[in-house]
C-alpha cells in the first residue's frame, strides 16, 4: 500500500512539474533562510556553554544608590567583596576575580637583542581559581601558578606572537602602562588554548594578581567577580541573603556613610545577549535582536508553508474526480488522507535535501555577513539533527493536513455527476492566507527601511566635533620611573610634535588621553571645595588634553574662551590646571548656566589623596563621544602641555600621497620613542566601528525580508497561474464577446488588489509598533514619517502587480479559438 502511495505521489509531483517546481523552490527557499538564522542564532545563544559548569556559575552585579536614587548598575564590583561572600555563605563554593587591564605596551627581549613590543589591551589579572570555574584548557603548566607572583599563562596565538617556534616557558614579558603606573615582569609559566570566539570573556594573557613592580597593584581593582554554585541551590534565596548581605556592611569601620549598595547574580550564560551594564564587558550581544531574526526565520517558513496550502486547496477540484473513483473502488478517507499527507511529506524531503544544499552553498558568505567563525556549525550541535527532522515531520503533518481533509471529504455521486464546486470555506482561506503573507511584507519592508534610515542617520548626523581627516597614533606608554625620565621623554614628545607639524601633509597635531568612540575610564573625584567631605564628592568622565585639541577637533566654545599653550603654562605655575566642560558637564557640576561656571574652582583628588586645583576657564558645545545610541557624556577636559596622561596623538592629515606622510611619521615615531610600537588608524573609520552591529543586524534583515517577500510573490505567482489556468475557457468566451485585455487584467487582478490594499490597513499599526520598540534603543533616533509606511504599501502592491501582471495578460492575450477548441 505504501509503495502504490508513494508511486502516486511522484507521478502527481511530476504531471504537475511547474506548479510542484514552485512549491520545492519555496519551501527550500523558506527552509534554507530558516537555517541560515538558526546558525547565527545557536551562535549566540551557545555563548559560555562550552564551561562544564556553566549551569552554576554566576556574576556578581552591584547596583548602587544614593538618596534613594539608582546612580549605578556595575558589572564590576570591589576585589575583597567575593571571597567575603565565600566565607559567608556555604552555597557559594568557589570565587574568582578577573580584573581587566586597561591596556598598555607588552614587549619581549628575543635572542638577538630585538626588543618585539606589540599595544596590548587583553589581558586579564586573575587567580588560580579562574581555570577551576572555567573551562579553558591549557597546553603546557598548571592552573596552580597563578596564585604565585609575577607569573602569566598566554594563549597559543600569543605564544607564536611573540615567542615564534620557541618554547615560551620560562620567558620574560613586560607589561608598562605608564599613565597607570604599571611597570611588571611576568614569567611565562603556562600556555592555554586560544579563547572560542562563544567567550564572553576575551584574554590573551592571564597574569596572576600578585603582581610586583609598584605599591598598590591589581589586588585592589574592581574586577569582575564569579560565583561557582553548589548544585541544587535555591538562587532566589541566595539573593535575597545577599540584599541583607549588603545592608549589614553599608558603613565602615570608621563611620563613614557608603552609598546603599544590592548585590545580585547574573547567570553566567545570559552575560552575552542580556547585560547592557557599566563597566561591562566589550562586544556584548543583543537578546532581543537575537529573538527577532528567529521570528523571522519562523515567519519565512510559515509564508513558504502557506503558499503550499493555498496551491493545494486552489487544486481540490482539479482533484475531486481522483477522490471519486479511488472511493468508488472501495478507499477508505483514512487512506486518502495518508495518501496526500505523504505527497506533502515527499515535497517536504525533497525541499529539505535541496534546502541543506543551498545552505552549504551560502555558509562563507553568510557567515562573513553576520561574524560567525567557520569553525561553528549547526552540524555540531545535537539537537540540530532532531529538530531539521521534526520541522520537516511537522511541517508535512501541518501543511498537508487541511488540503487532505479537504480533498477527502468530497462525496463520489456529487464527484462523478459533475456536482462539484469550489468550496467557499477554501476560499475564504485562501484569502486569509495571501493576506497575512501581504502584511507580513509590508511590515518588514517599513521595518527594513527604518533599520537602514536610523544606521544612515547615526553615520551622517553631525557629532558635534569634526573627525574628517584624523590619523590618530597610540602614544608611547613606557615607565618614566625617575624626573629625569619624564623630563626626557616630555622633550621628545615636544620634538615629536615640533617635527610633525612641519610635514607638508599634516596641518596640525594634539595629544590627548581619549579619541572619540572609546569609552573614557579615567573618572576622579572631584568637589568644589578642598575641605569637602567625600560624600560630595562626584566621579566625572575626563580627558587630558594638550591646548591644540579644542581648535584642531572645531569644538564650539559657548562660554569663556580656549586655553593658549601660553596661558596653560602660566596656570600651571600657579599649581592651576585650566579646565573647560561641556554643557552636560557644566549642569553635572552643579552650575546653573554656562557663564556661572566660568572662573569657579574645582579640586581633584587623586588616588593618594592628594588634591589638584583646576579653574573652568571655558564650557563647549556638547559633542558625541560615543555612539547615538548613548546620551551626551559629561566631560571635563584638563588642559596641558604636559603629556604625562597622553594615551593617543591625534593629527590632522590631507589624503594625498597619505601613504608617504604615514611612513615618515613612523620614522620620526621611532627614531624618538625606539621600541615603542608604532600603531595607528584613522579616526572617522574607527569611530563607526561602532555601528558594526547596527549594519550587520540591517544588512541581515535586508536579505531575509528580501527572501520573505521573493517567497511570497513566488506563491502568489504560483495561485495566480492556477487560477487564471482554471478560467482560460471563461476568458475566451469574454474575449469572443468583444472585451478588451485591459478589461480581462482587471478582473483577474481586482480581487488581489483588494487583498494588498486591506493587508496596508492591517500592516501599518504593526510596523508603527515595530518602529517605536527599535527606535527606543537609540538615544538619538529618526522620527517615525508617513513615507515610511506609504513606500513599502507602494512597492508591494507594484509586485503584486508585476506577479499577476504576468500570468494575466498572458492570458488575456491568448486567442480564444485554442482555449474554446474543446467545447
Amino acid at each position: 500500500m505504501w509503495y502504490n502511495f508513494l508511486k502516486v505521489a511522484f507521478r502527481t509531483l511530476w504531471r504537475n512539474k511547474f506548479l510542484s517546481g514552485i512549491n520545492l523552490f519555496g519551501l527550500a527557499l523558506g527552509m534554507t533562510a530558516c537555517l541560515l538564522i538558526l546558525r547565527y542564532t545557536s551562535f549566540e545563544w551557545s555563548y559560555d556553554r562550552f564551561h562544564v559548569n556553566s549551569n552554576q556559575i554566576y556574576r556578581l552585579q552591584l547596583e548602587q544608590y544614593t538618596a534613594g536614587e539608582p546612580t549605578e548598575k556595575s558589572a564590576q564590583t570591589p576585589p575583597e567583596l567575593g571571597p567575603a561572600l565565600q566565607a559567608a555563605f556555604p552555597e557559594i563554593k568557589e570565587v574568582t576575580r578577573a580584573a581587566p587591564w586597561l591596556g598598555g605596551v607588552v614587549s619581549t627581549v628575543e635572542t638577538n637583542d630585538q626588543q618585539r613590543s606589540f599595544n596590548e589591551s587583553d589581558l586579564l589579572f586573575v587567580d588560580a581559581a579562574f581555570l577551576r570555574l572555567f573551562t579553558f584548557p591549557l597546553i603546557k603548566g598548571s592552573a596552580g601558578v597563578l596564585d604565585e607572583p609575577n607569573t602569566v599563562i598566554i594563549t597559543e596565538q600569543t605564544a607564536k606572537k611573540y615567542f615564534g617556534p620557541q618554547n615560551p616557558l620560562g620567558k620574560t614579558l613586560t607589561l608598562d602602562n605608564h599613565n597607570q603606573g604599571h611597570h611588571y615582569k611576568v614569567t611565562v609559566r603556562g600556555v592555554c588554548r586560544n579563547v572560542p570566539a562563544n567567550s564572553h570573556l576575551k584574554f590573551n594573557f592571564l597574569v596572576s594578581r600578585q603582581v610586583t613592580g609598584q605599591e598598590g597593584g591589581p589586588p585592589t581593582w574592581s574586577a569582575y567577580t564569579y560565583v561557582l554554585l553548589a548544585p541544587n541551590t535555591n538562587v532566589a534565596n541566595l539573593e535575597n541573603k545577599l540584599t541583607r548581605f549588603g545592608r549589614q556592611n553599608q558603613a565602615e569601620p570608621t563611620g563613614k556613610s557608603l552609598p546603599k549598595q544590592i548585590l545580585s547574580l547574573q547567570a553566567l550564560t545570559h552575560i552575552h545577549l542580556y547585560s547592557h551594564l557599566a563597566t561591562e564587558v566589550p562586544g556584548s550581544g543583543n537578546g532581543k535582536m537575537v529573538w527577532f531574526l528567529t521570528f523571522i526565520a519562523g515567519l519565512i517558513l510559515l509564508i513558504a508553508y502557506v503558499n503550499y496550502i493555498n496551491l493545494a486547496t486552489a487544486r481540490a477540484t482539479e482533484r475531486a474526480k481522483e477522490v471519486g473513483i479511488r472511493k468508488v473502488l472501495g478507499s477508505q478517507r483514512v487512506h486518502l488522507i495518508r495518501q496526500f499527507f505523504l505527497e506533502s511529506l515527499l515535497l517536504n524531503l525533497i525541499s529539505g535535501a535541496l534546502a541543506l544544499g543551498l545552505m552549504q552553498i551560502s555558509l562563507p558568505g553568510f557567515s562573513q555577513l553576520v561574524g560567525i567563525p567557520a569553525s561553528f556549525h549547526l552540524g555540531q550541535q545535537y539537537w540540530f539533527v532532531g529538530a531539521f527532522l521534526g520541522l520537516l515531520w511537522v511541517g508535512a503533518l501541518l501543511s498537508g493536513l487541511y488540503p487532505a481533509l479537504i480533498l477527502s471529504a468530497y462525496q463520489p455521486v456529487q464527484v462523478l455527476k459533475g456536482r462539484i464546486s469550489p468550496l467557499r470555506q477554501g476560499l475564504t482561506l485562501r484569502q486569509s492566507l495571501v493576506l497575512f503573507q501581504f502584511v507580513a511584507s509590508i511590515t518588514l519592508m517599513a521595518g527594513t527601511f527604518t533599520v537602514y534610515r536610523q544606521f544612515n542617520y547615526m553615520r551622517s548626523k553631525d557629532l558635534g566635533i569634526d573627525i574628517s581627516h584624523t590619523l590618530v597614533i597610540a602614544a608611547p606608554q613606557a615607565r618614566r620611573e625617575t624626573l629625569e625620565q619624564e623630563q626626557a621623554f616630555y622633550q621628545r614628545n615636544q620634538t615629536f610634535k615640533s617635527e610633525i607639524s612641519r610635514y607638508p601633509g599634516v596641518t596640525g597635531i594634539a595629544a590627548t588621553s581619549n579619541v572619540p568612540g572609546i569609552a573614557i575610564d579615567w573618572t576622579p573625584h572631584y568637589f568644589n571645595s578642598p575641605s569637602a567631605p567625600d560624600k560630595v564628592a562626584v566621579n566625572r568622565p575626563t580627558i587630558a588634553v594638550s591646548p591644540e585639541f579644542i581648535r584642531q577637533f572645531n569644538l564650539r566654545v559657548i562660554a569663556g574662551e580656549e586655553v593658549s599653550p601660553e596661558k596653560a603654562r602660566n596656570m600651571a605655575a600657579h599649581q592651576v590646571t585650566p579646565i573647560m566642560l561641556n554643557e552636560a558637564a557644566v549642569q553635572a557640576c552643579g552650575f546653573n548656566n554656562p557663564e556661572a561656571a566660568i572662573g569657579q574652582a574645582i579640586y581633584m583628588r587623586n588616588g593618594s589623596g592628594k588634591n589638584f586645583k583646576n579653574q573652568v576657564v571655558g564650557v563647549i558645545r556638547d559633542f558625541h563621544q560615543r555612539s547615538l545610541k548613548e546620551t551626551y557624556t559629561p566631560l571635563i577636559f584638563l588642559i596641558s602641555e604636559n603629556a604625562g596622561a597622553v594615551t593617543h596623538y591625534a593629527l590632522k592629515v590631507n589624503s594625498t600621497n597619505i601613504s608617504q606622510t604615514i611612513a615618515r611619521i613612523e620614522t620620526t615615531y621611532k627614531n624618538l620613542f625606539p621600541g615603542s610600537p608604532f600603531e595607528y588608524f584613522f579616526l572617522d573609520e574607527f569611530f563607526n566601528q561602532q555601528y558594526q552591529t547596527d549594519k550587520q543586524f540591517g544588512q541581515v534583515f535586508s536579505l531575509f525580508t528580501g527572501l520573505a517577500i521573493f517567497v511570497a510573490c513566488l506563491g502568489l505567482f504560483g495561485l495566480c497561474l492556477f487560477t487564471t489556468t482554471q478560467r482560460t475557457k471563461e476568458m475566451g468566451i469574454r474575449k469572443v464577446l468583444g472585451a478588451s485585455v485591459f478589461s480581462i487584467v482587471s478582473l483577474l487582478s481586482k480581487d488581489f488588489l483588494k487583498l494588498v490594499l486591506l493587508a496596508n490597513f492591517l500592516a501599518w499599526p504593526l510596523a508603527y509598533w515595530g518602529m517605536q520598540s527599535w527606535l527606543q534603543n537609540y538615544s538619538f533616533r529618526i522620527p517615525v514619517s508617513a513615507w515610511l509606511f506609504v513606500v513599502p504599501a507602494l512597492l508591494v502592491l507594484v509586485l503584486a502587480l508585476l506577479t499577476i501582471s504576468l500570468q494575466a495578460i498572458k492570458t488575456a492575450l491568448t486567442n480564444p479559438v485554442n482555449s474554446l477548441r474543446s467545447e
